[in-house]
């Protein structure tokens, strides 16, 4: 009897630890959140596009379109092209945004049910036309909430690590962000162009995974 007593008190435990290790397992992952990435639908229901301005004296210009001239799959992509850049901080961007499931998101908000600790890593195809300046620069962020004042949770990005400058065909570039904060109420991924930089940029397949 006390052979039996130790046989299923050592099955019961093994169960249990079975079963703490499938609900330790790792969320499923996302293989890609982004919506419309490749450009292939008219982007701007899913895309933000937008030109900031820090200076009103002399602000860069800007053109933005929908363009079939290049792209890595399979016809579409966005180009971005500036002339003239001034000494202002005007920059355009190009962005998505996602809400966290706990968020008051606004109608219509795209939901991204992120486990606090996940990998975020998003990447672009970018072609460049005789860019000149800082460059292109890829990023992906968050921000909390209204609790916290809508302060920055995370940011990362090339800038100031890879260059995205010159003339290239496209090419793949990515970040990564190794550990999701928590209560992080909203998330994006932008495509900007540095202040004073010129030239033109194309725009395509662009990803976030979740891991």
């Amino acid at each position: 009897m006390k052979a039996l007593a130790l046989f299923l008190s050592l099955l019961i435990c093994s169960l249990l630890f079975n079963s703490c290790k499938k609900d330790d397992a790792q969320p499923q992952s996302i293989a890609n959140a982004v919506v419309n990435g490749d450009f292939e639908a008219s982007p701007y229901q899913d895309w933000l596009s937008n030109v900031n301005r820090v200076s009103k004296t002399k602000p860069n210009s800007y053109t933005v379109e929908y363009s079939t001239e290049a792209a890595s799959s399979p016809s579409h992509s966005i180009k971005v092209s500036c002339n003239a850049a001034y000494n202002d901080s005007t920059y355009h961007l190009l962005q998505q945004l996602f809400y966290t499931p706990s968020s008051s998101a606004p109608n219509g908000a795209k939901i991204l049910n992120i486990p606090t600790g996940a990998k975020l890593t998003m990447k672009a195809k970018i072609k460049t036309v005789n860019v000149q300046g800082n460059g292109i620069v890829i990023a992906v962020g968050g921000n909390y909430g209204l609790n916290k004042n809508y302060a920055s949770a995370f940011y990362t990005s090339t800038e100031g690590k890879v260059p995205i400058t010159g003339t290239n065909d496209f090419k793949e570039y990515s970040i990564t962000f190794d550990s999701f904060p928590a209560d992080t109420y909203s998330l994006y991924v932008l495509i900007f162009f540095s202040p004073t930089t010129t030239g033109t940029a194309y725009y395509d397949d662009v990803s976030l995974s979740v891991n």
